[in-house]
């Protein structure tokens, strides 16, 4: 990775951080439902530079929100989740983007985050009812997932623009 790209994924995992812990202040109306703004940067990583930095968006932003919050449950379901969004969205994004819109890369993100979390909640609580409340979950990622998407776009112009040095 290039010096540019690493202060790039700096940057972006930094956003990522900020708009976690913004996010987390928030009060939401039924639990584990959240904006998701977070995975605006991890997108953008992936059609700026690729899987990789992608990937280490989100495993930055995990780590590092765990290690200011210590909440153990928090992370195990972050982790999963993050690394499913990313894996679900590097697949569509290299081998699919001109059949999906970046928003519809980004539902597909959110769908997968809120079904490896749920499942990793499940598991962890030790009851299979938990995954009823897959519903509003995905519910609630599409409308998320497709702002996430709009947002990324937005940025990607943004970085390209800036990155191209025509300021």
């Amino acid at each position: 990775m290039k010096l540019r790209e690493m202060i790039l994924v700096s940057f972006l995992a930094a956003m990522a951080l900020v708009f976690n812990m913004l996010e987390s202040a928030l009060p939401m109306p039924l639990p584990g439902i959240k904006l998701g703004t977070a995975n605006v940067f991890a997108l953008a990583a992936i059609i700026l530079i690729g899987a990789k930095a992608g990937l280490a968006v989100t495993l930055l932003r995990v780590v590092t929100a765990w290690l200011i919050s210590a909440n153990f449950f928090t992370f195990i379901c972050s982790f999963t989740g993050g690394i499913s969004a990313v894996l679900v969205m590097v697949l569509l994004y290299n081998n699919f983007k001109s059949c999906f819109s970046i928003s519809g890369i980004s539902v597909a993100g959110a769908w997968a985050f809120n079904i490896a979390q749920l499942a990793v909640a499940s598991y962890i609580i030790g009851d299979i009812r938990v995954l009823w409340y897959i519903f509003p979950l995905l519910a609630a990622g599409t409308l998320s997932g497709w702002a996430v998407g709009y947002l990324a776009e937005l940025l990607c112009g943004r970085i390209k623009f800036l990155w191209e040095g025509r300021i």
